[in-house]
């Protein structure tokens, strides 16, 4: 049996998760239109949960982080984190697989009708061929972080002129077991240090100055980009920078 929960308090079960996905979405239809959830990604959400198979809760102590940039050879690993360890406790992030960005943020309506499998694919074809950059962290042997930081021509929201000399940080994300213990701040050192090896002139964060949850400060807050040495270049849209 599949059963769902909404955070109103009904639950749904029905045989399996293919059987389940019209009446969550004919309950959201009706009991939270303003979600304007289509079957898509109530199929997303539903399928994220089924692949999460991670841990949801902070571990006290962890192995020693080390920060290693994102490499081609790696997108299967890498993908494979996505799918079940980095949101196992928010299967509403599930299906972006850092491709948000990359497709338009919110200037792209069409977000969340995609398939989760084409997302995928298409963030494995762009760590593949290089296209993708950033860096990931391990503790121990586990992948445990990642910091998309890619060429700011890679973002349509962000280009501006010399896009392919900025390095734009656009996400950090951490699962839930390594969460707390300075693994954030780590990502964005070796961002700067990819970046610099990369041969770019800058780079960019987009920061959160007030998150409202720790989920909301995903492009990192105000705070950690300062620590590093960022300096703000734009109030609105809150922008900081750090020449190299």
């Amino acid at each position: 049996m599949r059963a769902f929960t909404c955070g109103c308090g009904v639950e749904i079960t029905e045989a399996d998760t293919d059987t389940v996905v019209d009446p969550v979405h004919r309950h959201f239809t009706e009991a939270h239109p303003e979600y304007g959830l289509t079957p898509v990604a109530v199929r997303n959400y539903l399928e994220a949960e089924d692949r999460a198979t991670g841990g949801t809760e902070r571990l006290e102590t962890i192995d020693p982080i080390r920060i290693v940039p994102v490499e081609p050879a790696a997108a299967d690993e890498i993908l494979s984190f996505f799918d079940h360890e980095l949101f196992a406790d928010n299967p509403a992030w599930g299906s972006c697989y850092c491709m948000f960005y990359f497709l338009g943020g919110a200037g792209n309506h069409d977000w969340g009708n995609q398939p989760w499998q084409d997302v995928r694919r298409a963030q494995h074809d762009r760590i593949s061929t290089g296209r993708t950059t950033g860096v990931v962290a391990y503790s121990g042997d586990r992948l445990a972080g990642w910091c998309n930081a890619t060429s700011r021509a890679e973002f349509p929201g962000h280009r501006q002129g010399g896009d392919e000399r900025v390095c734009s940080v656009v996400c950090f994300a951490v699962a839930p077991p390594y969460r707390g213990h300075g693994v954030a701040r780590l990502l964005l050192d070796g961002a700067v240090a990819m970046a610099r090896d990369h041969g770019f002139d800058a780079v960019e964060g987009y920061p959160v100055r007030d998150p409202s949850s720790p989920q909301a400060a995903y492009h990192g807050t105000l705070d950690l980009f300062q620590g590093q040495g960022f300096r703000i270049t734009s109030e609105d849209p809150l922008t900081v920078r750090l020449d190299l």
